[in-house]
């Protein structure tokens, strides 16, 4: 019970933190000191409007992505929109998002896409209807978007098997939960199989694909648990699946005796963290992501050749034993980041 609290609690600052505050009304001088009233100082005109598109909004992941994606267009003088599907499992929707915002001009969009295949055509459209797209996070097969700013998804899924492997002496039964068959996070999970069968004394269930809802994640875990007494390990792709995860270890009352590695040490993950209920996190990079894709836009725009036009992060694993560690807290999806 008190885990759940802490969690709603954790989620609910990083949405207020996110909402803007409106600056309070200028004081107007008495009538006696100011006959003729003074006009009030024009706000600066903005560039234009860069929309970011995320995979959802239902993943506080994001919300960390578009405050770097903020905090450049800030600097550089453009405003930033954030609209998305409610989930990741509406690749329709984010199809029909991009087409819409490209009908509306506006200066740039920043996308993670949620299908490598199906954001083909939306993104070569928008960047044919002079539309410059940048996509973060999460990129497509082509070459029609002006930049990617991604992390290396199975590089982070082999060092979360490499570190699964570790902590059990190299031997057991684990579990592999991802996010969607054929999307570019599913390479978290291939390498994390791939690392797994290293090991000759290690097995790897066949990946359970999740959309990242934590829902389902919820009763994938359980039934997993249910029908595998020995099952020692469970790899979580995205956050809002290990939270699902932890929920049936909590119920089933055995999440002291599991392993859980998840990507992405967002809000909600970190005290489930922090008591132990998960042992490892690899992190990403989502400011950055943000950051560097509203940079690439104001370049385009601007005709300023890019150093880079594909830029894979690499990502960082965490543990108890460096959490401490300045690097690794900057990479923390925590709250105070919002102050910027």
């Amino acid at each position: 019970m008190s885990k759940k609290l802490i969690l709603s609690l954790i989620i609910v600052i990083v949405f207020a933190l996110l909402a803007a505050c409106a600056p309070p009304p200028a004081p107007v001088a008495p009538a006696a000191e100011a006959p003729a009233a003074e006009e009030p100082a024009a706000e600066p005109e903005s560039k234009g409007e860069i929309v970011f598109i995320p995979k959802s909004t239902s993943a506080t992941f994001y919300l960390f992505l578009v405050k770097g994606a903020q905090d450049k267009a800030k600097e550089l003088g453009y405003t930033v929109d954030y609209i998305g599907p409610a989930t990741e499992a509406d690749i329709a929707a984010q199809v029909d998002l991009v087409r819409n915002i490209t009908k509306k001009k506006p200066a740039g969009i920043l996308l993670a896409a949620l299908d490598s295949e199906a954001l083909i055509a939306p993104v070569e459209e928008a960047m044919a209807a002079g539309v410059p797209v940048a996509m973060a996070d999460s990129g497509i097969n082509g070459d029609a978007p002006l930049a990617s700013i991604i992390t290396d998804q199975y590089a982070g899924g082999w060092m979360a098997g490499e570190e699964m492997a570790r902590l059990l002496g190299e031997k057991g039964l684990v579990a592999n939960l991802g996010i969607q068959a054929g999307s570019v996070s599913a390479g978290r999970s291939v390498g994390f199989a791939d690392a797994i069968a290293q090991y000759p004394d290690m097995a790897v269930l066949e990946t359970k694909w999740t959309d990242a809802d934590a829902a389902k994640s919820l009763d994938i875990a359980t039934d997993l648990l249910t029908a595998n007494p020995d099952l020692v390990g469970f790899f979580s792709a995205a956050a809002p699946i290990a939270g699902g995860i932890a929920q049936a270890a909590i119920a089933k009352g055995v999440d002291k005796d599991l392993v859980i590695i998840t990507f992405d040490p967002s809000p909600e993950i970190l005290p489930l963290f922090d008591d132990g209920t998960i042992q490892a996190i690899i992190a990403q990079d989502p400011y950055r992501m943000g950051y560097e894709g509203v940079a690439a836009i104001d370049a385009f725009i601007n005709g300023k050749p890019l150093e880079k036009k594909s830029v894979e992060l690499a990502p960082v694993l965490i543990t108890p034993e460096n959490v401490n560690s300045p690097e690794v807290q900057a990479l923390l999806q925590t709250p105070d980041k919002f102050e910027k």
